[in-house]
């Protein structure tokens, strides 16, 4: 289970280069969004800007991470989280159980796994390399309610491996419900997991095991 977010997050982190649009264009249009508050920004603005701010933290405090990784998952929670929809995340793994599990049982659940993917992306971001990553540029319709950003990371030595951040516009701007790497989703992924293990086990057992890991 490690993999799509360590994937994801090699995205999140890497700079920015957009594969269709001129350099003089992206310039502009990064000035443009500079001053605009992230509830107004494209979605495919908001990825890259997160990107430049989670590598920005890397770049500074690398080693203070790696002394305590306490630190480096605060950084995660504070530049990543935010631009995630963490409820409905919850929702779509759980899928069916969600409707069945009791008020207490969600938020336990969020939290714990909430906790669990950013131990992975934090894990993650100190492996990171400088790999490249490619934006594809977007055309998204000023009237869209979702959207997907695509990008490439580019490892060295490697072929492409194609990612896709899915996204839906809330009222206090866009946010990522799931992540695809390679083709296989962040969420059904893990819904696969979670259900196998719920239905052996309850969903009570997997609150505890995720709440034990977090320990």
């Amino acid at each position: 289970m490690k993999l799509i977010p360590s994937l994801a997050l090699a995205l999140a982190i890497a700079p920015a280069t957009l594969l269709t649009t001129p350099a003089a264009a992206q310039d502009s249009a990064a000035k443009a969004q500079a001053d605009t508050p992230a509830s107004k920004k494209a979605p495919d603005v908001l990825a890259r800007e997160t990107a430049d701010a989670l590598l920005a933290e890397l770049k500074a405090n690398r080693e203070s991470f790696e002394n305590d990784p306490a630190k480096l998952y605060a950084a995660v929670e504070r530049i990543v989280l935010p631009h995630f929809d963490f409820k409905y995340v919850s929702q779509l793994v759980l899928a069916r159980y969600w409707s069945k599990a009791s008020d207490d049982q969600r938020a336990r659940f969020m939290d714990a796994f909430k906790t669990q993917l950013v131990g992975f992306y934090g894990n993650a971001l100190l492996d990171y390399s400088n790999e490249k990553v490619e934006w594809e540029s977007a055309d998204i319709p000023a009237d869209a309610e979702e959207a997907m950003v695509r990008s490439r990371i580019i490892p060295s030595g490697g072929s492409p491996i194609p990612l896709t951040y899915s996204m839906r516009k809330k009222p206090d701007g866009w946010k990522v419900y799931d992540v695809t790497v390679e083709g296989v989703s962040l969420v059904t992924n893990y819904r696969g997991q979670f259900a196998a293990e719920i239905r052996r086990n309850g969903l009570d057992a997997l609150i505890a095991r995720l709440e034990k890991e977090k320990l």
